[in-house]
């Protein structure tokens, strides 16, 4: 199993603090995919109701963000 912040990108592996961890057990990656799949089962991706309505208010009081010459 390979946990941690390290995103793999040259980034990550030449300039940003990462935390990059092995760990071979494949007890615990068997626990560690089904919290995860647990998890996405439950996550609300993309633009919902209530992002809706905050970023139709953001741009109600400060415009669309598009600079207009």
């Amino acid at each position: 199993m390979i946990t941690g912040s390290f995103n793999w990108s040259p980034s990550a592996a030449h300039q940003n603090d990462e935390v990059l961890l092995v760990i071979h057990s494949p007890l615990l990656a068997a626990h560690f995919t089904r919290e995860i799949d647990r998890l996405w089962k439950g996550a609300d991706l993309g633009i919902n109701a209530a992002l809706e309505r905050k970023l139709q208010e953001n741009r109600r009081r400060c415009g669309s963000g598009v600079q207009r010459l």
